[in-house]
């Protein structure tokens, strides 16, 4: 299950380096576009499970080895390279998720959320939002300055 999933964090640097609104816009829609396959065979297993939960906790369970599998060095993943994924699933993978109005994806991010806390280091306190709620936070120009 979610074998692709790996690529959802591909120029993840890239993607998160100077965001402004538009910048943001643009990138998480070319993030959906080009994530459309994972993020339908993830919120498809659990819409289509006889339990919801327990599908939502394979499917966290299944993206968190990925993440784990890709980024780790000697069995663990580096302080700063959590913190930069953690940001990255704040910014894109949550609210990706979210936007697919699936009947499941609140259930979904839920599981999420909860394996990356229990799994790992300094991700106690991650949290997620939607992509309007990130969106609006972004200032707009203030006096043509910005």
């Amino acid at each position: 299950m979610l074998e692709q999933a790996g690529t959802m964090f591909d120029n993840m640097e890239a993607m998160m380096y100077r965001l402004k609104k538009k910048a943001y816009k643009e990138r998480m829609e070319q993030f959906r576009e080009k994530n459309e396959a994972v993020l339908s065979e993830m919120t498809g297993f659990v819409e289509q499970a006889k339990e919801p939960g327990g599908a939502a906790a394979q499917v966290a369970k299944a993206l968190a080895d990925v993440v784990e599998e890709r980024f780790a060095k000697r069995g663990k993943i580096s302080g700063r390279s959590q913190m930069d994924i953690n940001l990255f699933m704040i910014y894109f993978v949550f609210p990706a998720i979210l936007l697919t109005q699936s009947e499941c994806a609140v259930p979904l991010a839920d599981a999420i959320r909860d394996e990356w806390r229990g799994r790992f280091r300094d991700s106690a306190q991650l949290g997620y939002t939607t992509y309007e709620e990130i969106s609006s936070t972004f200032q707009e120009k203030f006096l043509g300055l910005f």
